[in-house]
């Protein structure tokens, strides 16, 4: 992972797959900026979102806890 300085506000943020994973972040989250091309710039999360990266990860956690916990669990397994 690199250590970037976002264009649009000039946050420093992780830039990269971590190593449990095979791809970045932006990967995940939703480009809410509407036609907004970031084609050759790099934001932060939060400037992506439009400030919203922190409650869209928080709520998808929730929900995934929630399906883990509602599944049925199958004996043997």
């Amino acid at each position: 992972m690199d250590k970037l300085r976002c264009d649009e506000c000039g946050t420093i943020f992780n830039c990269g797959a971590p190593p449990s994973k095979d791809h970045c972040w932006c990967m995940e989250l939703p480009n809410l900026r509407q036609s907004f091309d970031l084609a050759g710039k790099c934001v932060c999360p939060d400037c992506m979102t439009l400030g919203q990266a922190k409650d869209m990860t928080k709520a998808r956690k929730a929900r995934k806890s929630q399906r883990d916990n509602s599944a049925v669990k199958v004996a043997g397994r």
